[in-house]
């Protein structure tokens, strides 16, 4: 924590020393940046609103910067953003897993509901991808189904009025072989296209696992006037992928005596049956459209269909059960589970903006309506080892964990299967108003009705109203402190393991902060939190293909974030945060005062990126960067996973429209365990690894 201090230390003093400097070699005038540091989201207030005029905390992670920092998964795209906590479950490939001031994090794709958490194959595809924003904090009153800790929304990247793009070649580790293509132009006056297209061959870190994925997504824009905009996003995406197995505790971390340690990346499943096969359509409509100075209405529509088939063999880990058959302990118990899913979601988002003034206050209303539908019909099948009733056959065949030999047959099949719907319809209204130009407050409220229903289950129906309220003011020339209340209201879509239909999770945030920027394109938060929230979602520790909820949750905290670009082409990005996450109403086995399970007290990290010019047609770019993951506590309160520091760097050269480039992310190839849990002492647990060094070189060409 010292030397992240310091690194933020250092970056308020460079950024102050460069002020100065500017401003002397430009007579008084700051000089233009080379980097552009993002300064808006829309994700906040669904306005074109600058970063120091919202009252939260939020951040923006631009394409450049995924590029730069070697980031192949969106769970990887956050792994310098403040307080969140990335890849969770480590190299999980089910779905995208975040989490922030203590509770999972929504994902949202264009301001639109992308999936609810836990649904299997719902991963996003970097490449697609303009930029990324984290919205921390409960954000019910526009978006309703956002959790507590906030929410993620990615933006596509959208058609150009100006011809570019590239083409680029990827090759690494785990035998990767990547072809992405992006290219965007004006068609007429008035219609722009883009096409962005990636296709994949290679493995994940277990070898002879899939990691294969084909994504096609054109999109056309069209611009009849300077006040009305058209947008539609088509995409289709194919994964076939394999998956990343549970390993036992005793033969990894705790390893030691007779119980020999095994490779990080063994594979306790099959490899001629674990398989993750998705299929994705989507397709999304945004249009806007300003008919004067006072009013602007924007309406985003999107429809998505996914087919996922699922098999996996995993070693089993059930409460209180030793995991090894033998007194030797080699003979590792398995299971299978299967899933045939097929879910469909509607989004719907419609609002009206008002510009106007009254007296000394400058308004700007947003009055909204908004829809989501989610229809999922699944059926999954499981061995009976877990004794579930409606389980099938016998037990998978065992492995011997020192000498496996796979392709052993077994029996499997469905189980049980069952259909689930929910719906939310929500509308809202928000008062952005600004004061003599340095002090903007907001105000919204909301109304919610939230339905759930699935096989066997009878319809619930959920009303709930949330508020939100925020003031910040520019005190100090670029001193901004802020100060909000805000509440959430989050319908969980879907059922649990057994087709029971999930509760909405409810919670409110003190938030307090100060937003400072020392020079253009530059941006420095200080955060403070206080948040409650119930229902919240929980692996079930007696099944973990399950998720389960229970009890009130309460998270405190405190964020420091800092982004500074200069002028000779340095970057930096250093944050560090503090969460104390516990529980403050339970259950018998997670009573009030356990610590919440899998995610880190502290978390830090720190980017620094040198652009060097060497002449007109060629440039070279370093970048380097240091992540520190806190200590995790297993649901039980048992067994602690280990901090973890890991390294990253980067290098690329750029000749006229060819660059060359090289990422290299956990550079020192340190192996550990993203999170760990003992499901009884003095048995056995499991661990979920955490990713090996990867190495990717890329030449692109650009346009």
């Amino acid at each position: 924590m010292n030397k992240i201090s310091m690194a933020v230390a250092c970056a308020l003093t460079l950024a102050s020393a460069a002020r100065a400097q500017e401003s002397d070699a430009n007579g008084g005038e700051t000089l233009e940046e080379v980097t552009v540091l993002a300064d808006r989201a829309g994700a906040a207030t669904k306005t074109d609103t600058l970063l120091v005029e919202i009252p939260q905390s939020i951040s923006v992670v631009t394409a450049e910067q995924i590029t730069e920092r070697g980031a192949l998964l969106y769970q990887e795209v956050f792994r310098y953003s403040a307080g969140v906590s990335t890849e969770v479950q480590g190299t999980d490939t089910r779905s995208d897993t975040f989490a922030a001031r203590g509770f999972y994090l929504r994902q949202y794709l264009d301001g639109l509901n992308k999936t609810p958490r836990g649904l299997y194959g719902s991963t996003t595809e970097v490449f697609t991808l303009e930029r990324a924003e984290v919205l921390r904090g409960p954000s019910a009153v526009l978006y309703g189904a956002g959790s507590s800790g906030g929410l993620l929304n990615a933006i596509s990247k959208r058609p150009q009025f100006e011809w570019g793009g590239e083409i680029g070649l990827q090759a690494g580790n785990f035998e990767r072989k990547q072809l992405q293509v992006d290219l965007t132009g004006p068609l007429s006056d008035e219609l722009a296209g883009r096409f962005v297209g990636v296709l994949r061959d290679g493995e994940l870190m277990s070898p002879g696992q899939k990691n294969d994925k084909y994504v096609v997504m054109p999109s056309l824009t069209w611009k009849p006037t300077e006040q009305t905009d058209v947008t539609f996003i088509a995409l289709y995406q194919k994964e076939d992928m394999g998956t990343q197995t549970y390993l036992p505790m005793s033969k990894t971390l705790q390893a030691g005596g007779t119980d020999r340690e095994i490779p990080i990346d063994f594979f306790a499943g099959e490899p001629g049956f674990n398989h993750m096969k998705t299929d994705q359509y989507a397709g999304t409509l945004l249009v806007h459209h300003r008919f004067n100075d006072l009013i602007a209405v924007s309406s985003n529509t999107r429809y998505l269909d996914q087919t996922v088939d699922y098999g996996e063999v995993y070693a089993t880990f059930n409460f209180g059960v030793d995991p090894f058959l033998d007194e030797e302990r080699t003979q590792l118990s398995r299971a299978f589970y299967i899933l045939d899913d097929e879910y469909t979601i509607v989004n719907s988002d419609n609002h009206a903006q008002l510009d106007f003034q009254t007296g000394p206050l400058e308004h700007k209303v947003l009055v909204g309506v908004d829809y989501t539908l989610f229809e999922q019909d699944r059926r999954e099948g499981y061995s009976c080892r877990f004794l579930y009733p409606g389980c099938f056959g016998t037990d998978t065949p065992p492995l011997d964990i020192y000498n496996p030999v796979y392709g052993q047959p077994f029996d499997y099949g469905y189980t049980n299967a069952y259909d689930s719907r929910s719906t939310q319809l929500g509308i809202y209204l928000q008062d952005q108003m600004k004061v003599g130009g340095n002090v903007s407050f907001v105000l919204g409220v909301r109304r919610d009705r939230a339905t759930s229903e699935a096989t066997l289950s009878p319809k619930d129906t959920v009303d709930a109203t949330t508020f939100k309220v925020g003031v910040i003011a520019e005190v100090l020339p670029g001193v901004s402190p802020f100060a909000s209340y805000s509440e959430s209201f989050t319908p969980l879509f879907g059922g649990d393991f057994y087709g029971n239909p999930y509760k909405p999770q409810e919670g409110r945030q003190y938030e307090a902060g100060i937003k400072w920027q020392p020079i253009s394109n530059s941006l420095l938060t200080a955060t403070y939190f206080d948040i409650e929230d119930s229902n919240f979602l929980t692996t079930d520790p007696t099944n973990i293909q399950n998720f389960i909820q229970s009890g009130v949750i309460g998270s405190k905290g405190v964020e420091l974030e800092a982004q500074v670009n200069f002028a000779m082409g340095l970057s930096i990005n250093a944050s560090w945060s503090y969460t104390n996450a516990e529980v403050l109403e339970g259950t018998s086995d997670h009573p009030a005062g356990d610590r919440i399970e899998d995610l880190p007290n502290h978390l830090a990290s720190l980017w620094l990126s040198q652009m060097l010019y060497i002449n007109n047609d060629l440039t070279m770019r370093i970048g380097a960067g240091v992540r520190r993951v806190g200590d995790k506590i297993d649901y039980y309160q048992i067994q602690t996973t280990p901090a973890v520091t890991l390294v990253d760097a980067s290098a690329e050269a750029t000749w006229k429209d060819w660059s060359l480039s090289l990422n290299v992310n956990n550079v020192a190839d340190k192996e550990y365990y993203a999170s760990c849990a003992a499901w009884a002492t003095p048995f056995d647990g499991m661990c979920y690894p955490g990713q090996t060094r990867t190495i990717i070189g890329a030449v692109t060409k650009k346009f």
